[in-house]
């Protein structure tokens, strides 16, 4: 059975129904889900049937992209507001079968090389059967010069437990077949103090997540939740909500490309993570871990329309929505594509600080998420054509 096969088999049963909420009623078994789920660029396919069927229901159509992108629309007027949230998680592809067993990897995206060395991951064969967990490792120094530099990943390689070429083909791998990073979700519950202006210190209680593959998992969790809520929750607002589930952002914004085209939004939002910086080593400061949703100024493919993002922020500060001010100052977002569709659509970034994105083990404070949710419900209540209108008037 595949690691995920017990969360998929559940998911599909007729008449289904998670019952792990929070406080906050987010199905976080859904993100459990999600983030066990065996999805690198170009093969979303296992990721976006559990997509699809827990976002159907809260849906008035499902669309889909020819790259792979499931899209969700709820609403039959009034301006387009498009959420997307991309499915696809770096990975790797195998290049090379040596005469010893050891394989040779390539790179499915932005892999950081110092997260490599005793990496495992799920290598799923070309022929089938089992998915195959290897060991991601660089030869031996033994005390040799050299021995503590940062390898890159074509000086690295994979061990399968095989002594032979032969013994890897058995077991149905191929060149070309792909891998994820190989890592179960869990949560942690921590207790955090705080001291107000007068000294008084108060304490509360917040859930920690670790799992790979919240870039970007987390943005499409984020999206299926607020159609979820806004068809639960009978939410009224005149416009037309579509949530994009996309493919292959990690090697180019390609799904959201596709996507946006059949869309043609009046809006856009990318729905991701964006590194936490209250950790050691970092240059700067900001996006801390569980200080809630960041509204971003810009990111490295797109420049926040400065009028939407003073709308976000407005929002947040009317409904007491935990906040950052942040930028990202590379790396792009599926909304580098969506702003740039058709005459162009205002469009946001809007932020999980997360802390070792693009690792085994990436990890979040759930109540960002939950400020997420928040924040794009409330402003999803209050936009309409006026106010749509006017984030492009002179």
């Amino acid at each position: 059975m595949k690691i995920n096969d017990h969360f998929k088999d559940n998911l599909i049963k007729k008449n289904f129904r998670f019952n792990a909420m929070s406080e906050f009623s987010l199905n976080y078994k859904l993100l459990e889900t999600l983030t066990n789920a065996f999805g690198p660029s170009g093969h979303e396919e296992e990721v976006q049937k559990i997509v699809r069927e827990y976002g159907k229901p809260f849906s008035d159509e499902t669309l889909y992209d020819k790259t792979g992108s499931i899209i969700f629309r709820k609403g039959n007027s009034g301006p387009k507001i498009m959420l997307s949230g991309h499915a696809d998680e770096i990975g790797y592809i195998i290049s090379d079968i040596g005469k010893e067993g050891i394989l040779k990897i390539s790179n499915l995206g932005g892999i950081i090389p110092p997260f490599q060395p005793s990496n495992e991951i799920l290598i799923r064969p070309f022929k089938g059967g089992k998915d195959i967990i290897g060991i991601i490792q660089g030869e031996f120094s033994f005390g040799r010069e050299g021995g503590d530099k940062i390898k890159p990943l074509d000086k690295l390689y994979v061990d399968i437990g095989c002594k032979s070429d032969k013994e890897v083909k058995d077991l149905g791998i191929r060149i070309g077949d792909v891998a994820s990073q190989y890592a179960i979700y869990r949560t942690m519950d921590r207790t955090r103090f705080k001291k107000d202006d007068d000294g008084k210190e108060t304490k509360s209680t917040t859930k920690i997540a670790v799992a790979k593959a919240f870039d970007d998992r987390i943005g499409v969790f984020i999206g299926l939740e607020i159609l979820r809520k806004l068809q639960e929750k009978h939410i009224q607002h005149p416009n037309q909500i579509y949530f994009a589930s996309t493919t292959q952002e990690e090697v180019g914004l390609r799904g959201a490309r596709t996507s946006a085209h059949l869309i043609q939004p009046d809006l856009g939002f990318s729905l991701d993570i964006t590194p936490a910086k209250d950790i050691p080593g970092m240059p700067e400061k900001g996006h801390n871990m569980g200080d809630g949703v960041i509204i971003h100024a810009k990111d490295g493919s797109m420049i926040a329309n400065p009028k939407l993002k003073k709308f976000a922020i407005e929002i947040a500060e009317q409904n007491d929505i935990k906040f950052q001010y942040g930028f990202l100052g590379f790396g792009g977002t599926d909304a580098g594509v969506i702003h740039l569709t058709g005459i162009g659509a205002p469009s946001l970034f809007i932020g999980i600080p997360t802390r070792y994105g693009h690792s085994q083990r990436a990890m979040i404070d759930l109540s960002d998420v939950e400020n997420a949710v928040k924040l794009m419900i409330e402003m999803i209540r209050k936009f309409d054509q006026e106010t749509v209108e006017s984030f492009t008037k002179l």
